[in-house]
């Protein structure tokens, strides 16, 4: 009998693994949260306010009104959970460019999937293009997010395969 095993390219994350970039997304989102308060508003006159934009988006899409609470949940999950599994399937399925690229092109691929695609359907502008600051603090909020991420996780994976 002849036993299969899948391959690295599509094999599942193992537990540790999954451990391994929860605490990466959330070193990353820690950053986030304090850049998206202070120096964003600070700079752009205005915080970065994520639960609004997803409570937004829940009402017009779904014509469902979340809570502040929910809506941070759900924010937050993203930033800990989903966004992090989303860097280990990119890089371990499709293309990895080595660090800290890896990190850098993550961060600014969140960027685009939150601002480019979820915004306007939110019902605001493409890219927060009529507040290009606090757009541009997005953008380098959520650059940094995704290579602190990276970086958390990755160091995490090699000090557990150096073992």
């Amino acid at each position: 009998m002849t036993t299969h095993t899948m391959s690295r390219a599509f094999a599942l994350p193992t537990g540790r693994t999954v451990a391994h970039l929860v605490l990466g997304g959330l070193a990353g989102l820690g950053f986030w949260e304090l850049f998206a308060a202070v120096p964003t508003a600070w700079f752009a006159e205005y915080p970065l306010e994520p639960p609004e934009l997803v409570k937004s988006l829940f009402s017009h899409q779904l014509g469902i009104t979340l809570s502040t609470p929910v809506a941070k949940l759900l924010h937050f999950a993203t930033g800990f959970l989903f966004y992090p599994l989303g860097y280990w399937v990119l890089t371990r399925w499709v293309k990895s460019f080595g660090m800290p690229a890896d990190g850098w092109i993550w961060g600014v691929i969140t960027y685009f999937i939150a601002l480019g695609f979820f915004a306007p359907l939110a019902g605001q502008h493409f890219l927060l293009s009529d507040v290009p600051r606090l757009s541009l603090m997005s953008l380098i909020g959520h650059a940094i997010y995704g290579y602190i991420g990276a970086l958390v996780f990755e160091h995490l994976e090699a000090r557990e395969a150096g073992r």
